[in-house]
């Protein structure tokens, strides 16, 4: 789950290649203010009939055209939150997931979660929601009735719980006691899940489809799944640091009705980004795959399943 704010400052997101034969659209981009106790911005990601101008926004390359128009129609919503270390977290290393969602005519509504606690990551992802909703631009173009979400890693469990699943955490921090070697599992959300909990479960979305990307997923036991009844898509690569046995495998046996289940090649954070050549030696864990592993090649047959599943269920 750790996505170290270093590298973050210095990601470079390099652009996907454009609209391809089996893409109807081009991929739009707009960033929003979201008005909360504590304000925060959403990027949204929407199908557009304009061909795309790649935007730079500081150190990351958005492959969508900033401010484009949107297509005629109604379109469905997948809601995406992000992984996030102890530092926090950026929806812009997902940007080539993003823009393909949005090309195959998907909105996709990206929050900011940057280093809010897990236990207020489901209300930012309601208030963006609610932003895009609401908005004169956007509104008119969505279809709240076909609502998905996508969580990586820590946003794996944001997802969860926005899809019915309530936490244990007297489980998390049994587990815990008894895995210290586990840190990617226990000591790498911001400020730490076992010290934030949660005083108040947040009411579930009326979600259709999760497809969840090697999800943080210890705090959940069957008894708290029972809730999450909707199809589920969960994606587990073969080498990642992100113990399956407690994590997507004891999800996946425990989820009330059998997800379907892939296995990628590559580590936890073979889903993200290329990164730019310069950041392979300085951040490892982040950029750096397995020899035998080139993520881009591994992103346009996880991006397709993702859109298919989700246009099947949505």
């Amino acid at each position: 789950m750790r996505l170290c704010a270093i590298a973050l400052a210095v990601l470079l997101i390099l652009p996907a290649t454009g609209r391809g034969e089996d893409a109807p659209f081009y991929a739009g981009v707009e960033r929003l203010a979201v008005a909360a106790d504590v304000p925060f911005d959403t990027l949204v990601w929407y199908p557009t009939e304009t061909t795309e101008s790649p935007s730079q926004v500081g150190s990351f390359l958005l492959p969508a055209g900033p401010g484009a128009k949107l297509a005629a129609g109604r379109f469905p919503i997948v809601l995406l939150s992000h992984g996030g270390g102890q530092r926090g977290g950026n929806p812009l290393i997902l940007s080539g997931l993003s823009a393909a969602l949005a090309r195959q005519g998907f909105v996709v509504v990206a929050p900011f979660h940057g280093t809010a606690a897990l236990a207020l990551r489901p209300l930012e992802i309601r208030l963006a929601l609610d932003a895009v909703l609401d908005d004169p631009r956007f509104g008119p173009h969505v279809d709240p009735n076909r609502l998905g979400m996508l969580g990586f890693s820590l946003g794996g469990a944001v997802t969860l719980e926005l899809a019915g699943a309530v936490p244990d955490w007297d489980h998390f921090a049994a587990y815990c006691a008894d895995h210290p070697d586990d840190a990617m599992s226990c000591d790498h959300a911001p400020g730490g899940p076992r010290r934030t909990g949660r005083p108040i479960a947040p009411s579930p979305l009326p979600l259709k489809a999760i497809v969840l990307l090697d999800p943080f997923a210890v705090p959940f036991q069957r008894a708290g799944l029972t809730g999450v009844t909707l199809a589920v898509l969960l994606f587990r690569p073969d080498r990642s640091a992100l113990p399956a046995e407690g994590n997507a495998q004891a999800l996946a046996a425990a989820l009330p009705h059998p997800p379907r289940y892939e296995t990628v090649a590559g580590g936890h954070f073979v889903f993200t980004d290329v990164c730019a050549p310069v950041l392979l030696a300085a951040e490892p864990e982040l950029c750096r795959d397995p020899p035998d592993v080139d993520r881009a090649t591994v992103h346009p047959g996880v991006e397709a399943k993702i859109a298919a599943f989700f246009r099947d269920s949505l």
